[in-house]
């Protein structure tokens, strides 16, 4: 905007400011008998009106544009086309002068309940837009939905359909459903504070930790105030210290002067790839200097920042917990623990062994054990709950998105802690160990617990042809090439995938794999071993050494 040393207008007056650009959108109302939009563009600093239900993007008008807007009394008296608004969108559209707030929108709420869309709007903001998510804004509609506000313009027609096709992407990849029409031009999008004309309940933000009764309940007891002007909802959400310039001034801190004060390269999205230089760059997580563009750093921290180890200040028998999505595969650095084994992560929350080293909300490497990397079977995108302690031998559960967010938000929560999750974790069945009260129903290391000689023993199927972990693609290699192709290490990679199944699943298979060569008290030796070794597998009963 060019908008420097030029006066501007307190947002509760219809002054404009003598800009030689002026950000506009076109208002949208409801009635009985349907809606209907403005004939006019307003300036974002001018008041909303009253009774206004939704707003356009913003579309950048010269001042002759708006003056010749002006001159129209009521705005439908241009020939051929609905309104003024309409032809002016249209030019700046053709002129690439359309700046598209981000906003995510899933109407699937009451089919899909609010963790799982949540789980896909975390998904779809931090791995393809690159923005953290924690620096959006969450909003229940009012009725059928929840929306996003994300702290993001894109800008143009062009990057408005590369990000369609990106939500679209994501959709077939992850068979999330969000709303795709909502990167249509000239696509209104619901204010905050409106009451839905369906349900009577008014659009509200809410936390990402809310349950489907909180939101509800939120929204039918909170009387929202609308905002004075759509400057001041678009200041509410970009607004944030990454996102405005070095220069700006508490006197600048108004949303008269928002464009004055947001930053154009941290608040524009880059969608389409960068074009590359003559030289070779050095990969973002191989890159020592922290990121200068915010939208890199995420990516960096699960590399390069301090990372968490579950069996760090272990003393006695305490335990840390931690709940992180898998960001990537296993990696290893020569700085980082003698070269331990670190796996990228998203941290929803973490608590280490002396209770002190707390992580939440951010990107970080999580520290494997010797002992747990051999058992670590899981892929990215997936949601893990890892308590450890001085063993080194963790209990790793794959956990709901809901669980996930839940444990997160309780290690951290001034009257949650590890003795509440660990309590939570027991009710939901998973077996926590000593310090939680884990039933006969307790679930394993995986979502199927470990069958016992007094349950119905469990079946070992073929490895799919896309094998979906390491484990599975080291079982085909075994089950297609013969087990002779497996290392000592990967055979116990195996083990512990099966063992999860019961002691006889796991010997049958690799009895079938060794056919002829079997030796029953080798194999015997290496199971019990393993079930031994790693406290998860105490509920494997291990039968008699064969004779």
């Amino acid at each position: 905007m060019s908008s420097a040393d030029k006066s501007t207008t307190n947002t509760q007056t219809t002054t404009v400011p003598n800009w030689d650009e002026l950000p506009c959108v076109q208002y949208g109302f409801r009635y009985e008998k349907g809606s209907a939009r403005a004939p006019k563009l307003r300036t974002i600093f001018e008041p909303i009106p009253d009774d206004a239900a939704t707003a356009s993007p913003v579309y950048v008008l010269t001042h002759d544009q708006y003056e010749r807007q002006q001159g129209f009394e009521s705005g439908y008296e241009v020939k051929g086309i609905t309104s003024i608004a309409t032809e002016l969108q249209d030019e700046c559209e053709a002129d690439g002068r359309v700046l598209y707030p981000v906003h995510i929108e899933s109407d699937v709420y009451h089919e899909e309940g609010a963790a799982t869309l949540i789980e896909w709007f975390r998904e779809f903001v931090e791995d393809y837009l690159d923005v953290p998510f924690n620096t959006c804004r969450l909003y229940f509609s009012g009725n059928r939905s929840i929306h996003v506000h994300v702290p993001r313009f894109v800008s143009g027609e062009d990057n408005r359909e590369q990000l369609k096709e990106l939500a679209k992407s994501f959709c077939e990849e992850t068979d999330a459903d969000l709303d795709l029409e909502l990167y249509s031009r000239k696509r209104l999008f619901r204010l905050p504070g409106v009451e839905h004309e369906e349900s009577g309940l008014s659009k509200v933000e809410i936390e990402s930790t809310w349950d489907n009764t909180r939101i509800v309940r939120e929204s039918s007891e909170v009387n929202p105030s609308m905002s004075a002007s759509y400057a001041d909802i678009l200041w509410e959400v970009f607004v944030q210290g990454t996102l405005t310039r070095k220069t700006a001034s508490p006197s600048t801190d108004r949303p008269g002067n928002l464009f004055q004060v947001l930053d154009p390269e941290k608040t524009l999205l880059e969608i389409t790839p960068k074009e590359q230089g003559n030289g070779i760059e050095t990969p973002l997580i191989e890159q020592v200097a922290y990121p200068e563009d915010p939208a890199d750093v995420p990516e960096w921290s699960m590399y390069n920042t301090k990372e968490f180890s579950p069996y760090a200040h272990a003393s006695g028998n305490s335990r840390s917990v931690a709940a992180v999505r898998v960001k990537g595969g296993e990696f290893a650095r020569r700085d980082k623990r003698g070269g331990a084994t670190m796996v990228p992560a998203y941290f929803y929350g973490a608590i280490g062994c002396n209770g002190e080293f707390t992580k939440q909300d951010v990107h970080a490497p999580l520290q494997l054990s010797k002992k747990d990397y051999r058992k670590w079977d899981y892929q990215a995108g997936e949601k893990v709950v890892i308590i450890g302690g001085k063993s080194g031998s963790s209990r790793i559960f794959s956990v709901s998105p809901w669980e996930a967010t839940v444990v997160g938000h309780a290690l951290t929560d001034d009257e949650g802690g590890r003795d509440s999750v660990l309590n939570y974790l027991s009710e939901q069945g998973y077996n926590v160990g000593a310090s939680g009260s884990a039933g006969s129903g307790s679930k394993g290391t995986t979502e199927s617990r470990a069958a016992t000689s007094d349950e119905e023993p469990q079946t070992i199927w073929p490895a799919r042809e896309n094998p979906q972990t390491k484990a599975e693609a080291l079982q085909r290699r075994a089950e297609q090439n013969g087990i002779d192709t497996l290392t000592h290490n990967e055979r116990i990679r195996v083990a512990c995938r099966h063992l999860q199944y019961g002691w006889q699943p796991t010997w049958d298979w690799f009895e079938k794999q060794f056919g002829s060569t079997f030796k029953p008290e080798v194999t015997w030796q290496f199971l019990k071993g393993i079930v031994e070794g790693f406290e998860e597998y105490n509920a494997v009963d291990v039968p008699p050494k064969p004779t």
